[in-house]
């Protein structure tokens, strides 16, 4: 659940989440009892977290601790006590409880847990895609993990060249849903049964988050402009699937939605029959995005990419390295668009640059054994005394 200032409710949840979190986690440091649980904390229980959720070994319990009142009935529903709420006193005494701890985002109150008692670990939900301004702040919010697992070695050097951490806790473990995201591959034909996508040439469209701003979002190839459907209503071939997957923060305006239940060749990946968040990837035989992090690992399926020249959605930002001069083909108009939408149909795509940038970011990183050295971390930790 991300704050937003402009809603009264959220200060009182984020007070009472704030009192709750302190007051647990001030009350355990009296004792070094922890439970032999796996703790994960996030916005969404997606990604890397429902990875590490889904895929532990037997005799390892793992729980999830959510702000979000419909997540926590939903997912409570699905896993049972496994899913805590964070505005209860009780759960979040029994989260904190945990000898280790894994973050997407952060901890809120992280500096005051004691060292040596819980394990805490940042496990993000993409490649560093910014440089902030107050590096300072950045170093020491990391220094405070016991680990830190890495995307790639890629990652890596932005961690070490552009934000100036130290190595000490940086481990270039590689992502657990990038190892997923590989084995699903194999399941690709059942993905398009299920969606009735058989012989379809699918582009998947996954930009950037809006972040609210109007320049962004009223641009021509914006998914939140209307203009954009009857373009691509237009001119999409009959054997295309045009398929659209927002932002984690962002939502499809009601009115588009509606107006797009008549166009036969759209559709939102929210809608689709599937197993994981990133099983649109796999479905799909090319990748549209602009200033977003998802195209680096859309990279390990060795399937074109092509990046819309979108505006800024943050210009005062400073990207990392990672969303700097990409060498990967532009589309910056329409007329661009249409000679691209006619290579996708007669299967000309450019990939030879896709495969290059993927050498580049990975390197040697083996994603067949991350989720085993996950496993044995847990071990590891758990038999600490």
């Amino acid at each position: 659940m991300k704050f937003n200032k402009l809603k009264f409710s959220h200060y009182f949840i984020y007070l009472l989440m704030s009192i709750n979190f302190f007051g647990a986690i001030n009350l355990l440091n009296l004792t070094k009892n922890r439970n032999n649980t796996v703790l994960l904390i996030g916005h969404k229980l997606v990604g890397n977290l429902e990875i590490i959720f889904k895929e532990n070994i037997e005799n390892i319990s793992v729980l999830y601790i959510t702000l979000n009142f419909k997540d926590y009935i939903e997912l409570r529903k699905l896993y049972g006590n496994k899913i805590l709420f964070s505005l209860n006193l009780f759960h979040v005494f029994k989260a904190f409880k945990s000898k280790i701890i894994i973050s997407s985002h952060g901890i809120f109150f992280h500096k005051f847990l004691k060292k040596g008692i819980s394990k805490t670990i940042y496990c993000g939900h993409s490649i560093f895609g910014a440089v902030p301004k107050n590096k300072n702040k950045t170093i020491k919010f990391f220094k405070l993990y016991d680990e830190v697992w890495l995307h790639s070695p890629c990652e890596k050097n932005i961690f070490v060249n552009e934000l100036d951490c130290d190595e000490d806790n940086l481990k270039t473990l590689g992502y657990p849903r990038n190892q997923q995201l590989l084995k699903s591959k194999s399941n690709i034909e059942n993905l398009k049964f299920n969606n009735s996508f058989q012989n379809k040439k699918i582009i998947l469209y996954a930009p950037t988050s809006n972040r609210g701003n109007k320049t962004y979002i009223n641009s021509q190839f914006s998914a939140f402009n209307l203009e954009f459907y009857k373009f691509l209503n237009n001119v999409l071939p009959s054997n295309t699937i045009f398929l659209i997957k927002t932002h984690l923060n962002d939502e499809i305006p009601i009115e588009i939605k509606n107006i797009t239940k008549n166009m036969s060749n759209i559709y939102f990946s929210s809608n689709l029959l599937i197993n994981t968040d990133y099983d649109p990837l796999v479905i799909s035989d090319v990748l549209l995005t602009d200033l977003s992090t998802i195209y680096v690992d859309y990279l390990l399926l060795e399937k074109p990419v092509y990046i819309l020249r979108n505006p800024d959605p943050d210009p005062k930002m400073e990207r990392s390295s990672i969303l700097k001069n990409l060498k990967l083909p532009y589309i910056n108009n329409k007329d661009e668009f249409k000679k691209f939408l006619l290579e996708v149909e007669v299967g000309e795509l450019d990939n030879k640059s896709a495969l290059n940038l993927k050498n580049d970011i990975y390197k040697e990183l083996n994603h067949s054994k991350i989720i085993e050295n996950i496993n044995e971390t847990f071990i590891e930790y758990l038999n600490e005394k």
